[in-house]
């Protein structure tokens, strides 16, 4: 039977990929979230492969299937979207996936009944669990757009949005096709155990290839930007002189592909120049750089002395001051006000 075949294959690679990732897990969040992300996955083939109610196997199947939407939308903010910290709400948030449906199997452990025997409160879970598990899972979704079409190094690009594009299609199947539409197929088995396998397989081997970098930022691909460089060729030049002499970086909604048709350069070559020569990993932080240069100087200008830090902001290119105190305290360590003040008495 090919979808036990392919159920077997994928369990058995997503055991690789967590025994090549382990030892890389502990000082890095994303790493750690991905590693949840396969055992989740390898839950809910076990339940899959296990569907009885009374085996051990079937809960391991129910916690791990519900857990997984809510894994899924964290680790798309960490490995695709480059969330350097999972904030405490968006935690709780993303558990809330699988607390629902312990509640309801609480209920009814407990109790002797399961909400299904009251229509109107069945219907209201199933909605608002439904509704949930779509919402963190189109979310992730459009995060790691925005973060893929910034990304500056182009085999990361390739990879990440395959990753992110199967996951979320085979997450999709099991919500909407299994759950919403309850389609009774053998051949959809089939289907998801193929794409589990091969989406792990390909991750696999790019983990043995040594490009752990591909899909996560390590402490050894980090390198320290540079904005300016000695001697530089004809177009990184011509990039420099478009940040530091016309101010592109103040332009409302640039992007990488605009950047590249006004420099009049392969959009590619643009990338890995920004990223080789420059050190930046992605195009936001190349543009922040020099939003963040205009604004430092001046909160330190008498003549913008009285003028609002959010001005200054919006000026500089940045779309809101959330935004933009965010990349300041990260570049200073401190806030825009905190260091109009230490520099201006």
């Amino acid at each position: 039977m090919l979808s036990l075949f392919f159920s077997h294959f994928a369990f058995a690679q997503i055991f690789i990929c967590v025994l090549l990732l382990v030892k890389h897990c502990r000082h890095n969040q994303s790493i750690q979230l991905f590693i949840l992300l396969m055992v989740s996955g390898a839950g809910y083939i076990l339940g899959g492969l296990y569907t009885y109610e009374p085996a051990p196997l079937f809960y391991i199947g129910f916690i791990a299937g519900n857990a997984l939407p809510g894994v899924f939308w964290l680790t798309a903010l960490s490995v695709f979207a480059d969330k350097t910290h999972i904030k405490t709400w968006q935690y709780w948030l993303a558990a809330s996936t699988l607390i629902l449906p312990l509640a309801s199997k609480g209920i009814q452990l407990t109790f002797g009944f399961e909400l299904r025997e009251f229509v109107s409160a069945a219907l209201i879970y199933f909605y608002l669990q439904l509704t949930l598990e779509l919402s963190l899972i189109f979310h992730a979704l459009y995060v790691s757009l925005l973060s893929w079409r910034s990304d500056l190094v182009q085999e990361r690009r390739y990879i990440r949005g395959g990753v992110i594009s199967v996951s979320a299609v085979y997450i999709v199947l099991i919500i909407i096709v299994e759950q919403l539409l309850d389609v009774q197929w053998t051949g959809l088995d089939v289907i998801k155990s193929a794409m589990l396998a091969g989406l792990i397989t390909a991750i696999n081997y790019f983990l043995f290839d040594s490009k752990l970098s591909v899909l996560f930022v390590t402490k050894t691909e980090v390198k320290q930007p540079k904005a300016e460089v000695a001697m530089p060729p004809k177009e990184l030049g011509r990039i420099i002189s478009a940040m530091e002499q016309d101010k592109l970086y103040q332009q409302e909604g640039i992007t990488i592909s605009s950047f590249a048709k006004h420099l009049a350069i392969h959009e590619y070559k643009l990338r890995h120049l920004i990223n080789g020569e420059m050190n930046y990993r992605n195009f936001n932080d190349f543009l922040n750089y020099y939003r963040i240069k205009e604004v430092t100087e001046k909160l330190i200008k008498p003549e913008f002395i009285q003028t609002p830090v959010l001005t200054l902001a919006l000026e500089s290119g940045f779309r809101s001051l959330s935004s933009f105190n965010k990349a300041f305290k990260g570049t200073h360590g401190i806030t825009p006000t905190e260091y109009r003040k230490k520099h201006n008495g």
